[in-house]
């Protein structure tokens, strides 16, 4: 092994050791259930009103129209997005996925 071989591959070492260190960061996000009935995705009647805070600390009163239970959602992972076309797009890929189509 030449010079420039053994360089390259200590070098990869080492970037390999750094990756190693890196904290790994976990957010493990629940399926969008009422946490009353059970329903999966249901659907939800939502009154928005005005209020502000850090985006991470958002939380949705939801009343669940299953059966008819009021309960609060907190978003774990987010998806920001520029427009409402964007947003529909994101919608719908979701949807897509979701289906397995």
């Amino acid at each position: 092994m030449d010079n420039h071989e053994r360089q390259l591959l200590e070098r990869g070492v080492i970037a390999l050791e750094n990756l190693a260190a890196d904290p790994v960061i976990h957010i493990e996000s629940g399926p969008p259930v009422c946490p009353h009935c059970d329903q999966m995705n249901p659907d939800v009647h939502v009154t928005e009103s005005e209020a502000s805070g850090p985006l991470s600390e958002f939380v949705v009163r939801a009343l669940c129209m299953s059966c008819s239970q009021v309960f609060y959602a907190l978003p774990r992972m987010w998806t920001s997005v520029k427009s409402v076309a964007e947003a529909q797009r994101e919608i719908e890929e979701l949807r897509t996925v979701q289906n397995g189509n």
